[in-house]
């Protein structure tokens, strides 16, 4: 239930800020964004990403992230949404900007002994820089770090009937890498 309050919440705010920039002055860059991250997809991960100039040098920015691997011996599930502000130094979508974000991801990871599942959720920093490379399409990296608060527990994969089963609950706030990029990035 609260999952779905806080989603709702996100997407309210993009509705909002959708808005906002579509009454405003457009920026001299693209106005809209569409990419999708290299990195991710090299682990399996579904990703898509948008950006928004509301301003002449700033941007919102929102990412979606699944992955929906489960095996018997592996479990890489997770669903996250990353949305955010960009500052450009220049204009949206080109050059370099620096970034602000909050990072919200539920999850269910394991290997063949244990599994884990939970939520994070933490606001982050980023930095990146984008390169032109015609008139509709750019390459973008993009690098960020943040505080988390995670929940999770954990758990054996399989519990033999005859043997007691340990679970393991913990909460904690971490300092983690929240954004590695490598996108290919189309403008509107």
């Amino acid at each position: 239930m609260k999952r779905r309050k806080i989603i709702r919440a996100v997407f309210a705010v993009a509705v909002l800020l959708v808005g906002m920039a579509a009454t405003g002055n457009k920026a001299h860059a693209q106005f809209y964004s569409i990419r999708g991250n290299g990195l991710l997809l090299l682990s399996g991960t579904i990703n898509i990403g948008c950006d928004i100039a509301v301003s002449q040098k700033t941007s919102f920015d929102l990412g979606l992230y699944a992955n929906p691997i489960k095996m018997n011996k592996l479990s890489l599930m997770s669903f996250g949404v990353q949305p955010g502000f960009r500052f450009w130094r220049f204009e949206p979508n080109a050059g370099s900007f620096w970034g602000v974000h909050l990072s919200g991801a539920w999850y269910d990871l394991g290997n063949k002994s244990d599994t884990r599942k939970g939520f994070l959720v933490g606001p982050g920093f980023s930095w990146g820089h984008c390169w032109l490379i015609s008139k509709r399409f750019t390459i973008g990296v993009e690098i960020g770090a943040g505080i988390l608060y995670m929940q999770d527990t954990k758990r054996p994969r399989y519990t033999d009937y005859t043997q007691d089963e340990y679970i393991y609950h913990s909460k904690r706030i971490t300092v983690a890498p929240t954004k590695a990029d490598v996108s290919f990035v189309y403008l509107f």
